[in-house]
């Protein structure tokens, strides 16, 4: 494979493309935005509106992660179990404008604008060498090259890694309603779309992953309805808004694309303690998703409550990229993917305890390995929230039925209500088709998770965020695919993730 061609799967292949619909709403947004130029006469007003009442945020990140895992690598005499880690230290400036009214006082328009830059301060990879896209995703992956084989066999590695700066955000906003219960929002732009199935961030993300398209919420009676329309994507640790792609990775290293992605989500509280939402979502000729749950909190005593909820995903493919993606044994799953899951959450004063279920279906015949439940539309990233999802591993694997039961404990009796310690224990079985005989057998898989967090909500730290993370992850010989002569620990992985961030106004 020739270099250029490398260094462009490497960096992303962005192609200008504007999506009619897209194109046509943001010409809408933008003609409105020059109406109270010609309607007020006082530009100071204007000025003091949209500049001096905007507000400009600053975000200080200090993120590290490290895993222990095994590693072999026979050019640089590498065989057993070794630790890679990366260190970086973001800064970011979010500007949020005051909002100019257009039409009535009742629909104004303001602006998003936002940058940041996250600084290397150390990475550490055994042999210098990591697999593109599997590595601690805290940077952009450099000096890539292709290892050899066939798409599922080689990999795709890089030497280098490097900090970057982004402008994940540069969007207009619509605002109307006065009444929050009335009220309701569209931004036309870059941003961070949190709404129906995709979101901007995963536990494995230092910075938010941002969406260029239109993002929309209502507000009615009780009800909340929102939903996008998205035709690009900007991965946390990328600098570049790039098209939206499928599933390829570090197995494949050319991603199919698609046009675009929307989704739309319903959510309803009730004045009781309960509520419910659903959501669906579709990448054009990739991937339909959809998500329904429910959740209700039993009051016991004054102190004591417990808090119930159901969920249910449901994935499907949606054309003839995800059958391409299948062809190459690269998709998660060959046709549908489901998955069920119950929890349930007794408080009692300083403490919580925790007992979740999840049921995995995700037939895969096409592939070297067993099935899964996927939550992404490739590359774009989708909602998902199970309570069986440890600090390492997901615990999705086809025909898997996952537990955790677990212990939090907040310090409000020592005066420090914000900060809390969690220990969960989670585990699964299920089948395997052993890669060397073609055998399925069942095995069972664990995970020891360590969660310490601090958020203070008022006072003199406000603004602070302290979050560590620990996971000791431990599959037996069955899931681990071990073989005679391999090391006891092969297949285990020790992880740790702290986070130390800081926002602030200025």
């Amino acid at each position: 494979m020739e270099v250029p061609r490398l260094m462009s799967v490497a960096k992303g292949i962005h192609h200008r493309r504007v999506k009619p619909i897209y194109s046509a709403m943001l010409a809408m947004l933008v003609g409105m935005s020059a109406m109270p130029l010609t309607a007020m006469a006082d530009t100071k007003a204007l000025y003091n509106q949209f500049i001096k009442d905007g507000t400009v945020t600053v975000v200080l990140l200090n993120h590290g992660k490290t895993t222990e895992k095994y590693f072999r690598d026979t050019n640089n005499d590498i065989d057993g179990m070794d630790r890679q880690y990366e260190w970086g230290q973001s800064v970011g400036l979010f500007f949020r404008s005051g909002k100019v009214p257009i039409l009535s006082d009742n629909v104004t328009l303001s602006a998003n604008l936002g940058y940041s830059y996250m600084f290397k301060l150390g990475d550490s990879y055994p042999g210098d060498v990591h697999n593109w896209n599997a590595g601690e995703k805290i940077f952009i992956s450099e000096d890539c090259f292709w290892s050899g084989g066939e798409p599922g066999k080689g990999q795709y590695k890089c030497n280098e890694t490097s900090g970057y700066g982004k402008l994940p955000v540069a969007n207009v906003q619509m605002n109307w309603g006065k009444e929050r219960s009335q009220s309701g929002f569209m931004k036309i732009g870059d941003g961070f779309y949190n709404t129906g199935m995709i979101t901007t961030a995963t536990d494995d993300d230092a910075l938010l992953s941002s969406y260029r398209g239109v993002m929309v919420q209502q507000h009615y009676n009780g009800y909340i309805f929102d939903g996008a329309y998205v035709i690009g994507f900007m991965s946390g640790n990328d600098d570049t808004m790039r098209d939206l792609s499928g599933n390829a990775n570090y197995y494949a290293p050319d991603p199919l694309s698609y046009d675009y992605l929307y989704t739309f989500r319903m959510r309803k509280k009730f004045d009781e303690p309960g509520g419910y939402q659903i959501a669906y979502g579709e990448a054009k000729d990739y991937l339909r998703r959809f998500h329904s749950s429910a959740y209700y909190t039993l009051g016991i005593t004054p102190q004591t409550n417990l808090f119930m909820q159901a969920q249910y995903y449901y994935n499907h493919k949606a054309g003839d990229l995800w059958d391409q993606d299948v062809e190459k044994g690269l998709a998660a799953f060959d046709e549908y993917a489901s998955a069920l899951s119950y929890e349930f959450r007794l408080n009692y004063d300083a403490w919580q305890l925790l007992y979740g279920f999840t049921k995995i279906n995700a037939p895969r015949e096409n592939g070297s390995a067993n099935g899964a439940f996927s939550y992404g539309f490739g590359n774009a990233k989708g909602y998902l929230k199970l309570p069986t999802s440890g600090n390492y591993h997901g615990f999705r694997r086809d025909g898997e039925e996952a537990m955790v039961v677990g212990a939090k404990y907040d310090f409000r009796h020592l005066g420090l209500q914000d900060l809390n310690l969690e220990y969960r224990y989670h585990w699964g079985k299920a089948p395997i088709q052993n890669k060397y005989s073609g055998d399925t057998d069942y095995g069972r898989e664990e995970e020891h998770a360590i969660t310490l967090n601090y958020y203070p909500r008022s006072g003199l730290l406000r603004g602070l965020n302290v979050n560590l993370k620990q996971a000791f992850y431990r599959p037996d010989e069955t899931l681990g695919q071990l073989q005679p002569g391999d090391i006891s620990e092969k297949a285990d992985k020790t992880a740790t993730k702290l986070i130390v961030s800081y926002s602030f106004r200025i």
